[in-house]
């Protein structure tokens, strides 16, 4: 089951649940300029300050910007994207309202160096098209 939030009553775009009452929180962000880039809310870089439970949150990242190439949806926990901000941010954050996770960045004052980029960092290719991480039992008919 899936509600669609309206508005802004708890910053979340999709409530999903299943009959046995387990609920996820999912904020559907999408690119189409910049591949693998999303612009998120500053509070994806701090989870435990939201009270939704961090495991119950995740962020889904859809790429649209490809025009050869089907959109591909990466379903990260909250925990991860967070993970990844502070990693390419070196947990030093502006003032700024919001934050953009940078697959194939690496850290700020790191890009001549041999580190890894933010995806490799949160192992991206675990979240690509992985629907079932949110963690509801599927009604099956």
């Amino acid at each position: 089951m899936v509600s669609l939030q309206w508005g802004e009553t708890i910053s979340y775009d999709i409530l999903a649940f299943d009959k046995h009452g387990k609920v996820a929180f999912i904020e559907v962000k999408s690119t189409s300029a910049y591949p693998r880039r999303w612009m998120l809310q500053k509070k994806y870089a701090n989870p435990r300050s939201d009270d939704i439970p961090p495991e119950a949150r995740f962020v889904c990242c859809v790429d649209i910007s490809s025009k050869e190439h089907e959109p591909s949806i990466h379903v990260f926990p909250a925990s991860v994207v967070a993970s990844g901000l502070h990693y390419y941010f070196n947990s030093k954050f502006s003032k700024s309202p919001s934050y953009h996770l940078s697959l194939d960045f690496k850290p700020q004052g790191q890009t001549k160096q041999k580190v890894k980029t933010v995806g490799q960092f949160i192992e991206e290719e675990k979240y690509l098209e992985n629907f079932a991480i949110i963690g509801l039992t599927p009604v099956k008919s």
